[in-house]
């Protein structure tokens, strides 16, 4: 009876669903066998009708976990500061909802700021409650997390302010990069953009005006920089990083730059950490100021033999054995020994097992257009004792072989080891010759800390590290998922992914900082590619080495060394087991 009383009433119930749901029509047309349904979005990802948070959310969950393929805007209100904007990296994170309540979220991680620019004091802060806009790539974290593409998104208005600019706002590009039909400014980020976050191959020419003035050319440094654009505004415009002055030379007097002057800038570019398109430090010039143009520099090498590679009494330059390296199709060596004639520019490593030096020659002295010595010995093949054996600013003529270094994308042109000087004038060292005109307080006075962390008698990191002369040493997390620690059961100091070490002096002027790193299993961990220095306002690539990783040319108190990556976690550590700090006069 029961069974039957069942059955009566699931007929009965489906009669009704049936029935209930015969005049209801389908909220969207019922997909074909093997057919996803349409998305439908609120708002177009554009500038006129932005996409709404919920817009966003499906947007990125469209592309599963990989980045969308194109920029859209996206329009909402913040319910969650999770990094505020600051100097350090410039960015910062937060998450925007439909409605000031909450609900649906999506992260605007890492993000520029207004205009598309790096976040500098004095500008407002974003807060709970403000209604913004944002514009970028997007991506599905993980699979979980809805937001923008770290470095690849930016603020475009905040309660209603812009600052004009931006994607939203393209140039047009213009020009090939050459003298006769340099680019633009949109031409150059465009041609930036395209070579990515490495060194062009080749030099290029880019014209505009002076828009803003970052660092004055001056006597210090000899380099200036600025940004430019085809107008003189802020709009579109393209970054000049310490670039040398008119000549390829460095500054000593003459004009200073002014907003608004016409400039023509000539070197090699790059899209730094993949977000900010401007000229490599130290490769690239002033090549015209208001139509006023200074010969010499790399631009115009001195004409050199192409027959031969030079010999002792009749070296080539600098210039020419670029030229030579950068021809060969794929690394390789010259057949001969060459016979090269340079000046110092760094001194960077000595290799204690081997007795050589690494270094940098190029012709004026400067950054500009170096070559690497690599492992080299001193005059007629001497053994070195130390880094203090050569000095900066003294010229050697040197013999070796010409090799293009290449791994992966980088290329690395060098004389390769088991070269040795030939000749040597202006050393300052105990391989002969008076000291160098170029040495200084930037090279140091020869006083130096030699520090072993495992001598420290730490067991942890906490707070500043006080060494024997006062200088301390202070490691922080900075945006990094993972602190830094010390280990000491292998007496190393580990840094992870964005993680920070400062090294600050006090009243002594620091000259060069060598960390000594750990090689484990056949992996160097010397940090990640995108590790950088910052120092009196400057940035400092460092030079990395089979045992080091080298901050020359420090010139200020303190050294704030940064273990950059793209993400706040992976990449590879930097494992310090030591450091050699030597300071200025």
């Amino acid at each position: 009876m029961k069974k039957i009383l069942y059955s009566v009433m699931a007929l009965a119930i489906a009669t009704m669903t049936f029935t209930a749901c015969e005049d209801v029509p389908e909220p969207y047309p019922t997909p074909q066998k093997g057919e996803k349904p349409a998305v439908v979005y609120d708002g177009e990802g554009t500038l006129e009708s932005p996409y709404t948070v919920a817009d966003a959310i499906k947007y990125a969950k469209s592309f599963g976990q990989a980045e969308s393929d194109k920029s859209v805007y996206i329009k909402g209100y913040i319910t969650a500061v999770t990094d505020e904007f600051n100097t350090n990296f410039g960015n910062g994170s937060f998450e925007i909802s439909d409605t000031k309540g909450g609900g649906n979220k999506f992260t605007f991680y890492r993000g520029l700021y207004l205009g598309n620019k790096k976040y500098a004091n004095g500008n407002t802060q974003v807060k709970v409650g403000d209604e913004v806009i944002i514009y970028g790539t997007v991506v599905n974290y993980r699979g979980n997390t809805p937001e923008t593409v770290q470095g690849a998104a930016y603020l475009y208005s905040l309660n209603g302010e812009t600052a004009g600019g931006g994607s939203d706002t393209p140039a047009e590009v213009k020009g090939t990069g050459t003298l006769e039909d340099p680019f633009n400014a949109a031409g150059a980020v465009a041609y930036a953009k395209e070579v990515g976050d490495k060194e062009s191959d080749k030099d290029v020419y880019i014209k505009g005006k002076v828009a803003s003035i970052t660092e004055q050319y001056g006597t210090d440094y000899g380099n200036a920089s600025f940004t430019i654009s085809d107008d003189g505004t802020a709009v579109n415009d393209f970054t000049v990083w310490r670039a040398l002055y008119l000549g390829n030379q460095k500054y000593t007097a003459g004009d200073q730059l002014k907003v608004g002057d016409d400039v023509i800038i000539c070197g090699k570019v790059t899209n730094y950490k993949g977000n900010t398109p401007e000229t490599v430090q130290g490769k690239a010039y002033l090549y015209s100021l208001n139509g006023k143009t200074e010969s010499g520099g790399s631009d115009t090498p001195d004409p050199q033999p192409t027959d031969n590679l030079g010999t002792a009494d009749a070296p080539i330059n600098v210039a020419k054995a670029l030229e030579i390296i950068m021809s060969y199709e794929a690394a390789g060596f010259s057949p001969t020994d060459a016979y090269v004639k340079g000046k110092i520019v760094s001194v960077q490593s000595f290799n204690d097992k081997y007795k050589s030096i690494t270094y940098y020659i190029s012709d004026d002295g400067t950054e500009a257009n170096q070559l690497q010595v690599y492992s080299g010995k001193g005059l007629n093949g001497a053994d070195f004792a130390s880094k203090e054996d050569l000095t900066v600013g003294a010229t050697v003529v040197v013999k070796g072989q010409l090799k293009k270094y290449v791994k992966g994308e980088t290329v690395t042109p060098e004389i390769n080891q088991d070269n040795q000087i030939v000749s040597i004038e202006g050393n300052g060292g105990e391989q002969g010759g008076e000291q160098g005109g170029e040495q200084g307080g930037e090279q140091g006075d020869g006083k130096s800390l030699t520090v072993v962390f495992g001598d420290l008698g730490i067991s942890e990191l906490s707070g500043s590290i006080t060494l024997a002369d006062g200088t301390t040493l202070t490691c922080a997390q900075e945006g990094g998922k993972n602190p830094p620690v010390y280990h000491a059961g292998t007496k190393i100091i580990r840094m992870y992914a964005q993680n920070s070490v400062t090294i600050d002096a006090g009243s002594k002027k620091i000259a060069t900082v060598v960390f000594n790193y750990d090689t484990y299993n056949g992996t160097a961990y010397k940090g990640n590619d995108a590790m950088y220095g910052e120092a009196g306002g400057k940035k400092i690539t460092p030079a990395k080495d089979d045992n080091t990783v080298t901050f020359s040319n420090v010139n200020a108190s303190t050294l704030k060394v940064v273990n950059d990556f793209e993400t706040n976690s992976g990449g590879t550590q930097f494992r310090c087991t030591g450091v050699i700090i030597t300071y200025a006069e």
